[in-house]
C-alpha cells in the first residue's frame, strides 16, 4: 500500500483506528483480560488530552484500549503515523532506517528506532515452513556482513564480520540467519530445522563443509570456475539474496547492531517472500501487530553496530 492510497484510506484518526479494531477482532470485540464477548465502548481523553476510545469488559470490568496487549502497546503515537511506518516499511525493497522514519513521520529518532523494531517483530516468520516441502531445488551458502572500520585494518574488520547461512528455493522463499561459525555442530540444527527431506536437490559451493551435512543423493556441489565461464551459476538465487541485503545496509541503514541483526534478516526474509503479494503486504504486517508487546528494555541491549 502507497502512501497515496493510506491517506484516501484513513484520512483520520478514527478511521484508523476502526480499522485496526476490525483487524485485531475480525468477528467481534473480546476481553483481553478474560476473553468475554460482551464489550462495551467508552469515549474518553487521554493523557494527551485529545479523545480517545476504550472498551470496558461486561463480565469482569477490565478497561481496555484497541491497541493493550499488542505490538502497539503503550505508544501515544496516533495510528495514522503506524500505518505509515509500517506501509512505508513493506514498500522499501532494502529497508528503511529509523532515520528515515523519523524524517517522513516527525517524530524523534528513538520512537523511531523503536517503531521500525516493534514493526520489525510483525514482519518475521514464527514458525516457517521448511524450505524446499514441495520438491523445489535448494540453494546454500554464507556471506560475511559488515566489518570495515576507519584505520583499523583487514584483521579487525574480518573479526567484526558477522557470519550469515543463507537457504533459498530457487523462485521461492529464503531464510538467512547469523551464526556463530561454520562449524558442523553450527550449522547442521540450522539446516535441519530450515530444509525439507522433500527437496528434490540442495546446490552448494565447492566447500567440503556440507558433504556430510547433506544427502549424497541430493547434494549438487558447484564449481564457481567452471561456472563463470559456462553458466548458470548453482548457487544464483541465494547469492542474489545476499546481495540485495548488503545493498541495504550499505545504502539505507549505513551500520546496524549485531545483536539485532536476526530481526533485520528475518524483516528482509518476510518481505523478499511475499514479493508476489505486494498488494496484501501491508495487510499482513497490521494483523501480525497484534503479537505480544516488545518491550524497550528487551531491545536496548549493548549496541554494538558494526
Amino acid at each position: 500500500m502507497n502512501l497515496f492510497s493510506l491517506a484516501k484510506l484513513f484520512p483520520t484518526e478514527d478511521a484508523a483506528v476502526e480499522y485496526w479494531i476490525a483487524t485485531r477482532w475480525p468477528d467481534g470485540v473480546r476481553c483481553v483480560g478474560c476473553g468475554h464477548d460482551t464489550v462495551y465502548r467508552i469515549q474518553t481523553v487521554g493523557k494527551t488530552g485529545k479523545p480517545s476510545l476504550i472498551f470496558e469488559c461486561g463480565k469482569c470490568q477490565l478497561h481496555f484500549s484497541p491497541t493493550a496487549g499488542t505490538l502497539f502497546h503503550d505508544s501515544h503515537l496516533p495510528l495514522q503515523k503506524w500505518f505509515a511506518a509500517i506501509a512505508l516499511m513493506c514498500e522499501a525493497k532494502k529497508g528503511v532506517s529509523a532515520n528515515q522514519l523519523k524524517r517522513h513521520l516527525g517524530v524523534t529518532y528513538k520512537t523511531a528506532w523503536y517503531m521500525a523494531h516493534r514493526i520489525r517483530k510483525a514482519m518475521s516468520d514464527d514458525d516457517p515452513t521448511p524450505l524446499g516441502s514441495e520438491g523445489q531445488v535448494i540453494e546454500i551458502d554464507e556471506s560475511f556482513i559488515g566489518g570495515s572500520l576507519p584505520r583499523q585494518g583487514s584483521t579487525e574488520a574480518k573479526r567484526r564480520k558477522v557470519k550469515v547461512l543463507g537457504i533459498a528455493e530457487r523462485g521461492g522463499r529464503v531464510h538467512l540467519k547469523k551464526i556463530r561459525d561454520l562449524k558442523p555442530a553450527t550449522l547442521q540444527p540450522v539446516l535441519d530445522a530450515s530444509v525439507s527431506p522433500n527437496a528434490s536437490a540442495i546446490h552448494t559451493d565447492g566447500s567440503l563443509r556440507y558433504v556430510n551435512m547433506i544427502p549424497k543423493g541430493k547434494h549438487v556441489r558447484g564449481n564457481h570456475l567452471k561456472e563463470l565461464k559456462t553458466g548458470p551459476v548453482s548457487n544464483q538465487t541465494i547469492e542474489g539474496a545476499f546481495s540485495l541485503f548488503k545493498r541495504g545496509v550499505v545504502g539505507s541503514y549505513h551500520k546496524l547492531g549485531v545483536e539485532h541483526m536476526d530481526a533485520y534478516l528475518g524483516e528482509f526474509c518476510w518481505r523478499y517472500n511475499r514479493r508476489k503479494e505486494q498488494a496484501g503486504m501491508f495487510d499482513m504486517a497490521l494483523g501480525n501487530m497484534g503479537r505480544k508487546p516488545l518491550p524497550y528494555a528487551k531491545l536496548k541491549g549493548g549496541d554494538n553496530p558494526f
